[in-house]
């Protein structure tokens, strides 16, 4: 049986994290299943998922210019894809078939992203990932082995053999953060590039279109391009917006699960065990959320919920199970600025919290 925490050890963007860690992206984890000749994703398409293959097997494809199809890879259990989608942003480079049945398991870009913020240590190896792929594409394209000084500075070489259109083209298509010079005859030119999109061009005093169309003409000089290491770009909460959540459970296991999640976050949290110790915590301090059981060691969420909107119109969250009623979920609507949760699974949690802030 395959341990899917030991693939994604294997996986360079999650090769630091611990056991804790891992297990939270487990967690997050989608389960899909694919028919024999399915396409998974084809070329050009967003890169909203990486995959982790558990049975089956699947051909990477791509096309040359007749449109002749070529496998250039094929992947069975064990093997995943797409994980550089995720860090970049670029669609498909590739088109993904199953060449047989198979069962894969899903990592989606919105449960990254939350992962990214529970976990920004993960930022800290990107910016060397992506760095080292450029390098490696960059001299495959080239096609020069041996020419041009490849250093982890910069990528450098000679413009008579790539065109600066094609060093443009090259950097969008990386999604590359940095910047691209080139430099004829004591003539500097600058491309400023963010995620593949250029913010500025300069040459001496000439900028943007003129700058650009002086540089396209160029034959001869020297090129260099440098990749800035990519950093998490989490925002700050200033003091009066951290929102403040209180999750009232009975079980102390899931308070913690869930209080180690939104405090990962940034948001301000309090726990507790029944309605009791949770009124008291609301007088000292009023919470932007409840997360509370259906059914609470001294009452009813309901309860809690009625009697908390006497005095402040907080919204609510409670944790469903196979129990809760249809009946409930009427009363539930009644109510407003209430949901129920369809799983017990963190990663929804956080999605219904950032809704409702």
């Amino acid at each position: 049986m395959i341990q899917i925490s030991e693939i994604l050890k294997k996986v360079p963007i999650f090769r630091m994290l611990g056991k804790e860690s891992i297990d939270f992206i487990v967690e997050r984890l989608k389960f899909k299943t694919f028919d024999q000749k399915a396409v998974i994703c084809n070329i050009g398409d967003p890169g909203d998922a990486m995959y982790i293959i558990i049975t089956g097997r699947v051909d990477i494809c791509i096309y040359t210019q007749d449109g002749t199809e070529q496998v250039v890879a094929t992947l069975g259990p064990g093997d995943y894809f797409g994980e550089m989608a995720l860090l970049t942003g670029e669609t498909r480079s590739a088109t993904v078939r199953a060449s047989e049945p198979s069962e894969m398991f899903l990592l989606y870009k919105e449960d990254f992203d939350v992962i990214l913020e529970r976990f920004p240590s993960i930022s800290l190896s990107m910016g060397k990932i992506v760095s080292q792929r450029l390098r490696e594409t960059l001299k495959k394209a080239t096609q020069l082995p041996g020419r041009g000084d490849l250093k982890d500075t910069g990528l450098k070489g000679m413009i008579k053999d790539r065109a600066v259109v094609e060093l443009i083209s090259f950097c969008e298509s990386n999604s590359l953060t940095g910047t691209l010079t080139l430099t004829k005859e004591g003539q500097v030119g600058v491309f400023e590039y963010t995620k593949g999109e250029v913010t500025s061009i300069k040459l001496g005093d000439k900028k943007d279109d003129e700058a650009l169309d002086t540089m396209l003409g160029w034959s001869e000089g020297e090129f260099e391009i440098k990749s800035k290491p990519l950093t998490l770009e989490k925002k700050e909460k200033k003091t009066e917006e951290i929102k403040k959540i209180l999750i009232v459970n009975n079980s102390l296991v899931v308070r913690k699960l869930i209080e180690r999640a939104f405090r990962g976050l940034g948001y301000q949290v309090a726990t507790a065990e029944n309605i009791s110790k949770s009124n008291v915590l609301i007088t000292q301090s009023t919470p932007d959320i409840i997360i509370t059981d259906v059914k609470l060691a001294d009452g009813q969420g309901l309860d809690l919920c009625r009697s908390v909107r006497e005095k402040n119109p907080i919204s609510f969250i409670f944790l469903a199970d196979d129990s809760v009623k249809t009946e409930f979920e009427q009363e539930l609507n009644s109510l407003g600025k209430a949901v129920l949760t369809k799983t017990h699974e963190v990663s929804e949690i956080v999605k219904l919290v950032e809704n409702m802030i």
